[in-house]
């Protein structure tokens, strides 16, 4: 039944980009702002919004008006003066994966990332040698509440996690039917290099004065033009380690989403170097990078969810984004279902 008020909506969904909003409005299954008036909004709340019901719940989908920290913090902010109903707020979209070779599956594009805590990386002093991250208790991101922590506890039961992910896939299978840009670009495309391995040209496709691989290049510097160009335009090769965990995930051909729960890293940064995320990754025990969930953390009781999309590398590009948006999309379905409210 459509809430009579904002008051009966107790789970907020934030996005940062309009195709991870498109993904989570066609995963709904009523709408209710499509063809009546919305529910308005508490004056000085700057935000825009979507409603409608997700399983049993009223759910307002907030669209941000920008990526980053602080624009999240400012629509959590907004979303408490209007809707003062929220009991937890989901983040969804995309993300970077951080492929860290693990014990677990092997993490791959289009796989969820469910957060269990957030870590800010980019916050602290910057020496002339190193960065050192804030880590004392007035400058950390606290956990979960316990109802949040209870749930992602249930997850790291096997058969149940087999289960959340058998429903992501129906969910994610529904959206492609109704025709959402959410097919899977497939296993050819999905490319991991070795961390220092850099988006440059290679002798073979550079020009004679290419900063990338001229003489006083140490290996470090690159051009405008290979920023703007794709791995095969550059000539970059990709070598997989035989008998990989990655290589198993393959090993049946286009592989199903998985779900990973861990920490998350978070920062008004674009992650783009593999060698930069590699060793914060290590330092934080961290399995995906984004840029808005230590800004909601601090205001509503939060859960990250987000589809990978890249490896955080210099090889990002948006070909997995799509996909990625519908894989976390539909996670985040699969999540309310065993949420009580």
């Amino acid at each position: 039944m459509r809430p009579e008020t904002r008051d009966e909506f107790e789970i907020a969904i934030v996005c940062a980009l309009p195709l991870e909003a498109a993904a989570v409005i066609d995963s709904f299954d009523q709408r209710y702002d499509k063809n009546c008036s919305g529910y308005g909004k508490q004056e000085g709340d700057t935000n825009t919004y979507s409603t409608g019901r997700i399983g049993q719940h009223n759910v307002v989908l907030a669209h941000m008006p920008g990526m980053g920290v602080s624009s999240a913090a400012s629509v959590a902010s907004d979303i408490q003066l209007s809707f003062k109903g929220i009991r937890l707020a989901l983040i969804v979209g995309v993300c970077g994966g951080a492929p860290l070779e693990r014990p677990t599956p092997a993490i791959v594009l289009g796989d969820v990332i469910i957060s269990n805590s957030v870590v800010e990386f980019d916050f602290g002093k910057q020496y002339p040698t190193r960065f050192e991250r804030k880590t004392d208790l007035d400058h950390t991101l606290g956990r979960p509440n316990p109802e949040i922590r209870g749930l992602l506890s249930k997850f790291g039961v096997a058969s149940i996690r087999k289960e959340l992910e058998e429903t992501i896939l129906q969910n994610l299978n529904i959206l492609q039917q109704k025709g959402h840009a959410a097919g899977y670009p497939g296993a050819e495309h999905d490319r991991l290099f070795p961390a220092s391995y850099r988006h440059i040209h290679r002798r073979q496709t550079a020009s004679q004065d290419c900063l990338c691989v001229s003489s006083q290049s140490d290996g470090r510097a690159l051009c405008l033009e290979a920023l703007e160009s794709s791995c095969d335009a550059l000539g970059c090769i990709v070598e997989i380690p035989d008998g990989s965990s990655r290589q198993m995930r393959f090993a049946s051909g286009n592989p199903t989403p998985f779900v990973h729960i861990g920490t998350i890293g978070s920062a008004s940064t674009v992650m783009k170097s593999g060698e930069h995320r590699d060793a914060i990754a290590r330092g934080n025990n961290i399995i995906a990078f984004e840029m808005e969930g230590a800004g909601v953390w601090d205001n509503l009781p939060c859960v990250v969810i987000k589809g990978v999309c890249d490896y955080s590398d210099s090889h990002k590009n948006k070909m997995w984004q799509n996909y990625a948006a519908a894989t976390a999309a539909s996670a985040a379905k699969a999540f309310l279902d065993h949420w009580t409210s």
